[in-house]
């Protein structure tokens, strides 16, 4: 994790331009240890000069004066930039655009090659006396300044231009993704308005039939309606339910069309006690349960039994249902796409989520959800 105090300046170093520095976290070690590998390069890139001014490699002491210079200047820029970011400086710098981030880092860079040479001669006592009265050290000192800042301040310009177009992505993704979960809120309140009316109809028609004949088995219709309506009313208005809530809504849906289709239907409902409470979006189960009912079962003469189960498998929830059926038939007329329903899965909890049919070993359909935890 990034320490809270890290700015922009100091929580990308410029060794960062190469890719393969940028697969370590940021942290103050970090930092330091890419500061030492800077300052070699530089020190290597002060030395191609010389080299090619003499015709000749450069002595074993001279490489390590450079060297040792180098790393004086690079950790003196180093402190300077986590000095300034510590007390807001480089923030009030950027809040003056183009200016304000040119005399910033033009500056620091400066500032710290002249604080690294003098340390340099203070601890070594390499022979720097009298050095900002010497016109060639100042012109080597301007020098070197100003090629340490021409590149610092191009690799921030460099990296904050990464950060806009990064910035700007993730403002896209935020916003393909709020369109995602209001399609499929869209699709969801679709889907309500396909399955209830349908349901709703036909089971008011069994009750009116019921009436006469039958007012016993009408009046249990009806108590059975009622219960699969208040736990509907109660899915259709919330983003999030539960398993424990969903098997009720499934166990008053069944409950109903048991009463109109009798022996024609048996289901069995088996949920884990600890997964009662386990969160998902509504409307997932109920329409694979239809499509069993309406593709599977009611198609067959001596109809058939469903089966929905619920279980942890590691760090997924399995949810399995199974019918005895003649089979699904995922492009029937009505019939509600599993397209959709895996474009819901992936848009609400991601590649993790998955969707599978298979054959049921006793006849009809398996139909399995997994769900991660």
């Amino acid at each position: 994790m990034e320490p809270a105090a890290f700015s922009d300046a100091t929580r990308f170093h410029p060794l960062e331009l190469i890719p393969f520095f940028r697969r370590f976290p940021c942290s103050r070690g970090r930092n330091l240890v890419y500061t030492f590998i800077w300052s070699a390069l530089l020190c290597a890139l002060f030395l191609l000069p010389t080299t090619a001014f003499q015709g000749r490699l450069p002595t074993p002491h001279q490489a390590w004066l450079y060297l040792v210079v180098s790393l004086f200047i690079g950790y003196a820029i180093h402190a300077l930039f986590e000095g300034t970011a510590l007390l807001g400086l480089d923030s009030r710098a950027r809040q003056h655009g183009i200016v304000g981030k040119t005399i910033y880092f033009s500056l620091i860079p400066m500032l710290g090659a002249i604080a690294g040479f003098q340390a340099a001669d203070w601890v070594l006592g390499i022979g720097f006396d009298n050095w900002l009265v010497t016109p060639g050290w100042i012109l080597s000192i301007a020098g070197t300044s100003l090629s340490i800042s021409i590149v610092i301040s191009t690799v921030f310009y460099v990296r904050e231009r990464e950060a806009r177009s990064e910035a700007a992505l993730a403002a896209g993704r935020a916003r393909v993704e709020r369109m995602e979960r209001e399609a499929i809120a869209a699709n969801l309140r679709a889907l309500q308005a396909q399955i209830e009316p349908h349901f709703l109809f036909n089971t008011l028609a069994n009750v009116s039939s019921l009436v006469d004949r039958d007012p016993r088995e009408a009046k249990r219709m009806l108590e059975r309606f009622i219960r699969f309506l208040r736990a509907s009313l109660a899915a259709t208005r919330m983003e999030r339910t539960t398993l424990g809530a969903e098997r009720e809504l499934i166990a008053a849906y069944l409950d109903v069309l048991q009463v109109r289709m009798g022996e024609r239907l048996r289901y069995e409902i088996d949920v884990a006690p600890d997964l009662d409470a386990f969160a998902i979006a509504p409307m997932l189960l109920q329409p694979i349960v239809e499509n069993a009912i309406r593709h599977g079962i009611e198609p067959r003469v001596e109809g058939g039994g469903i089966r929905v189960a619920a279980r942890r498998e590691g760090g997924e929830v399995v949810v399995e249902i199974a019918d005895t059926g003649v089979g699904f038939a995922p492009k029937a007329e009505g019939g509600v796409g599993l397209s959709n329903l895996r474009e819901r899965l992936r848009g609400l909890y991601g590649p993790q989520a998955a969707l599978a049919i298979a054959e049921n070993p006793r006849g009809g359909t398996v139909v399995t959800l997994r769900i991660p935890a």
